[in-house]
Protein backbone atom coordinates (compact mmCIF):
# COMPACT_ATOMS: atom_id res chain seq x y z
CA UNK A 1 0.00 0.00 0.00
CA UNK A 2 1.40 3.39 -1.01
CA UNK A 3 1.80 6.32 1.37
CA UNK A 4 -1.12 8.09 -0.35
CA UNK A 5 -3.34 5.02 0.11
CA UNK A 6 -2.35 4.69 3.78
CA UNK A 7 -3.07 8.38 4.34
CA UNK A 8 -6.43 8.06 2.59
CA UNK A 9 -7.35 5.07 4.74
CA UNK A 10 -6.37 6.97 7.90
CA UNK A 11 -8.48 9.99 6.89
CA UNK A 12 -11.48 7.83 5.91
CA UNK A 13 -11.46 6.17 9.34
CA UNK A 14 -11.54 9.57 11.08
CA UNK A 15 -13.83 11.57 8.80
CA UNK A 16 -16.38 13.71 10.70
CA UNK A 17 -19.26 12.99 8.29
CA UNK A 18 -20.74 10.18 6.21
CA UNK A 19 -18.67 8.65 3.41
CA UNK A 20 -21.13 9.93 0.80
CA UNK A 21 -20.91 13.52 2.04
CA UNK A 22 -17.13 13.25 2.37
CA UNK A 23 -16.76 12.06 -1.23
CA UNK A 24 -19.11 14.77 -2.51
CA UNK A 25 -17.17 17.48 -0.72
CA UNK A 26 -13.87 16.09 -1.99
CA UNK A 27 -15.18 16.08 -5.57
CA UNK A 28 -16.52 19.63 -5.33
CA UNK A 29 -13.22 20.78 -3.87
CA UNK A 30 -11.44 19.23 -6.86
CA UNK A 31 -13.75 21.13 -9.23
CA UNK A 32 -13.18 24.38 -7.32
CA UNK A 33 -9.42 23.92 -7.41
CA UNK A 34 -9.64 23.15 -11.12
CA UNK A 35 -11.56 26.37 -11.85
CA UNK A 36 -9.06 28.40 -9.83
CA UNK A 37 -6.10 26.91 -11.73
CA UNK A 38 -7.86 27.38 -15.08
CA UNK A 39 -8.23 31.08 -14.24
CA UNK A 40 -4.79 31.53 -12.64
CA UNK A 41 -2.42 29.57 -14.88
CA UNK A 42 -1.55 31.54 -18.04
CA UNK A 43 -1.18 28.46 -20.25
CA UNK A 44 -4.61 27.17 -19.24
CA UNK A 45 -6.21 30.57 -19.79
CA UNK A 46 -4.63 30.73 -23.24
CA UNK A 47 -5.80 27.26 -24.19
CA UNK A 48 -9.37 27.92 -23.06
CA UNK A 49 -9.45 31.31 -24.80
CA UNK A 50 -8.31 29.62 -28.02
CA UNK A 51 -11.44 27.46 -27.99
CA UNK A 52 -13.69 30.52 -28.23
CA UNK A 53 -12.46 31.23 -31.77
CA UNK A 54 -12.37 27.60 -32.91
CA UNK A 55 -14.83 26.02 -35.34
CA UNK A 56 -15.49 22.46 -36.48
CA UNK A 57 -14.15 21.01 -33.22
CA UNK A 58 -14.61 17.42 -32.05
CA UNK A 59 -15.26 17.39 -28.29
CA UNK A 60 -14.78 14.43 -25.95
CA UNK A 61 -16.25 15.12 -22.51
CA UNK A 62 -15.23 12.99 -19.53
CA UNK A 63 -12.36 11.47 -21.50
CA UNK A 64 -11.16 9.56 -18.43
CA UNK A 65 -7.66 8.84 -19.73
CA UNK A 66 -8.97 7.80 -23.15
CA UNK A 67 -8.29 11.04 -24.98
CA UNK A 68 -8.77 11.06 -28.74
CA UNK A 69 -6.05 12.36 -31.04
CA UNK A 70 -6.94 15.71 -32.63
CA UNK A 71 -9.99 16.04 -30.36
CA UNK A 72 -10.63 18.49 -27.53
CA UNK A 73 -10.55 16.17 -24.51
CA UNK A 74 -12.09 17.41 -21.26
CA UNK A 75 -12.06 15.66 -17.89
CA UNK A 76 -12.30 16.66 -14.24
CA UNK A 77 -8.91 15.11 -13.48
CA UNK A 78 -5.76 16.98 -14.58
CA UNK A 79 -3.74 13.75 -14.83
CA UNK A 80 -5.35 11.88 -17.72
CA UNK A 81 -3.60 11.25 -21.02
CA UNK A 82 -4.22 13.45 -24.07
CA UNK A 83 -6.15 15.99 -22.00
CA UNK A 84 -6.65 19.39 -23.62
CA UNK A 85 -7.26 20.84 -20.16
CA UNK A 86 -9.21 19.91 -17.03
CA UNK A 87 -12.77 21.21 -17.25
CA UNK A 88 -16.01 20.85 -15.29
CA UNK A 89 -18.67 20.28 -17.97
CA UNK A 90 -21.39 21.41 -15.56
CA UNK A 91 -20.12 24.93 -16.35
CA UNK A 92 -20.72 26.76 -19.66
CA UNK A 93 -18.57 25.25 -22.39
CA UNK A 94 -15.89 27.64 -23.73
CA UNK A 95 -17.05 27.52 -27.36
CA UNK A 96 -19.00 29.92 -29.53
CA UNK A 97 -22.49 28.97 -30.69
CA UNK A 98 -22.35 26.27 -33.36
CA UNK A 99 -18.57 25.85 -33.14
CA UNK A 100 -18.49 22.09 -32.44
CA UNK A 101 -19.00 19.43 -35.10
CA UNK A 102 -19.50 16.44 -32.80
CA UNK A 103 -19.54 15.56 -29.09
CA UNK A 104 -18.73 12.21 -27.49
CA UNK A 105 -20.06 11.64 -23.97
CA UNK A 106 -19.18 8.03 -23.10
CA UNK A 107 -20.17 6.94 -19.59
CA UNK A 108 -20.22 10.42 -18.10
CA UNK A 109 -23.90 11.48 -18.18
CA UNK A 110 -24.87 8.98 -15.45
CA UNK A 111 -22.45 10.83 -13.12
CA UNK A 112 -24.47 14.08 -13.41
CA UNK A 113 -27.42 15.17 -11.29
CA UNK A 114 -30.64 14.70 -13.27
CA UNK A 115 -32.48 17.78 -11.96
CA UNK A 116 -29.66 20.32 -11.58
CA UNK A 117 -26.92 19.35 -14.05
CA UNK A 118 -28.55 17.55 -16.96
CA UNK A 119 -30.76 20.41 -18.26
CA UNK A 120 -27.78 22.81 -18.32
CA UNK A 121 -25.34 20.30 -19.80
CA UNK A 122 -27.69 19.16 -22.57
CA UNK A 123 -28.58 22.77 -23.37
CA UNK A 124 -24.86 23.56 -23.68
CA UNK A 125 -24.33 20.56 -25.97
CA UNK A 126 -27.14 21.88 -28.17
CA UNK A 127 -25.79 25.46 -28.13
CA UNK A 128 -22.23 24.63 -29.16
CA UNK A 129 -23.09 22.05 -31.84
CA UNK A 130 -23.28 23.22 -35.43
CA UNK A 131 -26.60 22.66 -37.26
CA UNK A 132 -26.77 18.97 -38.09
CA UNK A 133 -24.01 18.16 -35.59
CA UNK A 134 -24.44 15.19 -33.28
CA UNK A 135 -23.76 14.24 -29.69
CA UNK A 136 -23.28 10.55 -28.94
CA UNK A 137 -24.29 9.63 -25.40
CA UNK A 138 -23.41 6.24 -23.95
CA UNK A 139 -24.70 5.22 -20.51
CA UNK A 140 -25.44 1.97 -18.65
CA UNK A 141 -28.82 0.73 -19.92
CA UNK A 142 -30.76 0.70 -16.66
CA UNK A 143 -33.90 -0.52 -18.43
CA UNK A 144 -32.19 -3.77 -19.46
CA UNK A 145 -30.97 -4.38 -15.92
CA UNK A 146 -34.46 -3.84 -14.54
CA UNK A 147 -36.02 -6.18 -17.11
CA UNK A 148 -33.45 -8.87 -16.25
CA UNK A 149 -34.22 -8.42 -12.55
CA UNK A 150 -38.02 -8.38 -12.93
CA UNK A 151 -37.96 -11.42 -15.22
CA UNK A 152 -35.52 -13.41 -13.11
CA UNK A 153 -33.86 -14.23 -16.40
CA UNK A 154 -30.34 -15.65 -16.05
CA UNK A 155 -29.78 -15.40 -19.83
CA UNK A 156 -30.65 -11.68 -19.76
CA UNK A 157 -28.12 -11.17 -16.96
CA UNK A 158 -25.47 -13.02 -18.95
CA UNK A 159 -26.20 -10.80 -21.97
CA UNK A 160 -25.27 -7.89 -19.68
CA UNK A 161 -21.96 -9.56 -18.87
CA UNK A 162 -23.07 -10.87 -15.46
CA UNK A 163 -23.77 -14.32 -14.08
CA UNK A 164 -26.33 -14.33 -11.22
CA UNK A 165 -24.84 -17.61 -10.00
CA UNK A 166 -21.34 -16.12 -9.79
CA UNK A 167 -21.73 -12.50 -8.82
CA UNK A 168 -18.81 -10.01 -8.83
CA UNK A 169 -16.97 -9.40 -5.58
CA UNK A 170 -19.05 -7.36 -3.14
CA UNK A 171 -22.40 -8.39 -4.67
CA UNK A 172 -24.64 -11.05 -3.14
CA UNK A 173 -27.99 -10.72 -4.91
CA UNK A 174 -29.41 -9.40 -8.22
CA UNK A 175 -30.62 -6.34 -6.28
CA UNK A 176 -27.00 -5.61 -5.42
CA UNK A 177 -26.33 -5.47 -9.16
CA UNK A 178 -29.28 -3.12 -9.72
CA UNK A 179 -27.99 -0.78 -7.01
CA UNK A 180 -24.51 -0.88 -8.52
CA UNK A 181 -25.93 0.35 -11.84
CA UNK A 182 -27.89 3.16 -10.19
CA UNK A 183 -25.30 4.19 -7.59
CA UNK A 184 -21.86 2.60 -8.14
CA UNK A 185 -20.70 3.57 -4.68
CA UNK A 186 -22.13 7.08 -5.01
CA UNK A 187 -20.51 7.82 -8.39
CA UNK A 188 -23.70 7.28 -10.43
CA UNK A 189 -26.50 9.75 -9.83
CA UNK A 190 -29.20 8.55 -12.23
CA UNK A 191 -30.24 5.44 -14.14
CA UNK A 192 -31.13 5.99 -17.80
CA UNK A 193 -33.31 4.23 -20.33
CA UNK A 194 -33.89 5.34 -23.92
CA UNK A 195 -37.28 6.95 -23.26
CA UNK A 196 -35.94 9.17 -20.46
CA UNK A 197 -32.81 10.14 -22.38
CA UNK A 198 -34.87 10.93 -25.49
CA UNK A 199 -37.18 13.18 -23.46
CA UNK A 200 -34.31 15.03 -21.76
CA UNK A 201 -32.54 15.67 -25.08
CA UNK A 202 -35.80 16.79 -26.68
CA UNK A 203 -36.32 19.34 -23.92
CA UNK A 204 -32.83 20.68 -24.69
CA UNK A 205 -33.89 21.34 -28.29
CA UNK A 206 -32.44 18.39 -30.23
CA UNK A 207 -34.41 17.70 -33.40
CA UNK A 208 -33.82 13.94 -33.57
CA UNK A 209 -32.81 11.37 -30.98
CA UNK A 210 -31.88 7.94 -32.34
CA UNK A 211 -31.25 4.72 -30.47
CA UNK A 212 -28.13 3.13 -31.89
CA UNK A 213 -26.01 0.05 -31.25
CA UNK A 214 -22.34 -0.51 -30.55
CA UNK A 215 -20.11 0.90 -33.28
CA UNK A 216 -22.95 2.48 -35.30
CA UNK A 217 -23.56 6.24 -35.44
CA UNK A 218 -25.11 8.83 -37.77
CA UNK A 219 -21.62 10.38 -37.70
CA UNK A 220 -18.91 7.76 -38.42
CA UNK A 221 -16.48 10.04 -36.56
CA UNK A 222 -18.43 9.29 -33.36
CA UNK A 223 -18.34 5.48 -33.69
CA UNK A 224 -15.48 5.22 -31.18
CA UNK A 225 -17.21 3.06 -28.57
CA UNK A 226 -15.12 1.13 -26.06
CA UNK A 227 -15.69 -2.61 -26.50
CA UNK A 228 -15.56 -3.32 -22.76
CA UNK A 229 -18.75 -1.26 -22.26
CA UNK A 230 -20.66 -2.91 -25.11
CA UNK A 231 -22.61 -5.63 -23.20
CA UNK A 232 -24.49 -3.26 -20.90
CA UNK A 233 -24.55 0.12 -22.64
CA UNK A 234 -27.29 2.23 -24.20
CA UNK A 235 -26.12 4.09 -27.35
CA UNK A 236 -27.91 7.26 -28.41
CA UNK A 237 -27.20 9.88 -31.09
CA UNK A 238 -28.90 13.27 -30.80
CA UNK A 239 -28.93 15.62 -33.79
CA UNK A 240 -29.03 19.40 -33.44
Amino acid sequence: MTLKQRLGKWIQARRPCSRRLFETLRLEFRFLRQRIWNAALPWRRTRIARLRSMSGASLNVGSGGRGRARWINFDASPHHADLYCPFDIRRPLPFSNGAVKRILAEHIVEHLDYSDDIPRVFAEFHRVLEPGGAVRIIVPDAGRYLRAYAGGDAAAWRDLGLDPDRLPLGMRTPMDMINHVFHQGGEHLFGWDFETLEAALGRAGFSRVIRQRFGVSVDPGLALDQPNHAPYSLYVDAIR
